[in-house]
């Protein structure tokens, strides 16, 4: 027998036989809207939890989706900042919310109780923590891969003067076809005039906290789009040692990570980048997501170089002759383009103007 779940979060007995249209225990009706039908859920059922989570059907459309209600009402301006940032985001490694799916539902008439629900896009596949569980360390080509496609994805949400705040690997989606998402947007923040000014003050702001993959300035409040990069790198930590972050040993001193021994598959420029990505202090960080794209790339060519000039040698002082003819070029083209300067030659009877061109011999 196929069951379908309650909605309220205070009824005794939430899972129901498929073929009902209310809840057997306390009257909620179980299709949501009339169209979705809650038929497993995805975290604990917790009545004290901020939020919960289910597969649910959609009845018209025939499609599994996620939909996510919200239970703590404190948090309602982050849900509904949640919602609005992926009902405009429209990138493949992000979850889709079409134009109606945050809406308010009445648990029914007696209660008078509203639910605030979310309805996105299921992605199908595991996340990252649950990945790494069944496979080994992941490789350099596959980090480099996976580094480009978040930080994609993060220069579409800073581009937008948002950042992620809570990015660890429960939260990076695999695909099928090799395709990361990112999701649970529930602590999105928009860089505003009014979060810089609460930064600049002492008053109250949420801080995330998820241990081993959150800055201090996040957990402390002070979150910036480089705390998104710090998060990042840590998750590539934990993908190339598979040990924790915080089963890893820091320096006393310093605070910096020491992982290097446990990634001996790491070349040395890409485990600079990491641990610039991992800096304790934001601003020793990347300061946006094109200068670490831009680093990436960088080094992808630098090895082809290399590999082409061990494979002919004469190719490398052909480089090299090409550059020193450009730059002996643009020396000349700069040597010959200076004005001319007046120049004071003392005499003992008198003083002498001589003119002299910069770019040609000295003549009287």
């Amino acid at each position: 027998m196929s069951y379908c779940y309650c909605i309220n979060p205070k009824c005794q007995q939430r899972n129901n036989p498929d073929h009902l249209n209310f809840c057997s225990t306390c009257d909620t009706p179980l299709r949501i809207k009339e169209q979705y039908r809650l038929v497993e859920p995805l975290r604990e059922l917790n009545e004290r939890g901020n939020a919960e989570v289910f597969v649910a059907i959609d009845d018209k459309a025939g499609t599994e989706k996620v939909l996510k209600v919200l239970q703590n009402p404190k948090l309602l301006e982050m849900f509904k900042r949640e919602a609005q940032t992926l009902q405009r985001m429209r990138h493949p490694g992000i979850p889709c919310v079409k134009s109606d799916g945050y809406f308010s539902f009445v648990l029914n008439e007696n209660s008078g109780k509203e639910l605030h629900c979310l309805v996105m896009e299921k992605i199908e596949g595991q996340n990252l923590e649950q990945w790494l569980k069944q496979n080994k360390p992941i490789n350099q080509a596959l980090a480099l891969k996976w580094l480009r496609e978040l930080t994609k994805i993060l220069g579409m949400l800073h581009q937008n003067d948002l950042f992620h705040r809570d990015i660890k690997l429960s939260n990076i989606m695999l695909k099928s076809d090799g395709q990361l998402v990112l999701i649970d947007f529930g602590t999105i923040r928009e860089m505003t005039v009014t979060y810089h000014a609460k930064m600049n003050s002492n008053r109250e702001l949420t801080s995330i906290v998820s241990p081993g993959y959150s800055p201090l300035e996040l957990m402390n409040g002070k979150g910036v789009p480089q705390s998104d990069f710090y998060a990042l790198g840590r998750c590539l930590v934990h993908l190339l040692t598979n040990v924790h972050p915080l089963d890893l040993p820091a320096n006393g001193e310093t605070g910096k990570l020491l992982w290097r021994d446990s990634a001996p598959q790491v070349s040395t420029w890409l485990a600079d980048l990491i641990d610039d990505l991992i800096a304790p202090f934001p601003a020793n960080r990347p300061s946006n997501t094109q200068e670490i794209l831009e680093r990436l790339e960088t080094e992808k060519v630098l090895p082809l170089l290399k590999q082409s000039w061990r494979r002919n040698p004469s190719l490398k002082w052909l480089v090299l002759n090409i550059v020193l003819l450009v730059f002996n070029l643009i020396s000349l083209f700069v040597y010959n383009n200076k004005p001319f300067t007046k120049v004071s030659v003392e005499a003992p009877s008198s003083k002498v103007q001589v003119l002299i061109n910069k770019g040609a011999k000295n003549s009287n």
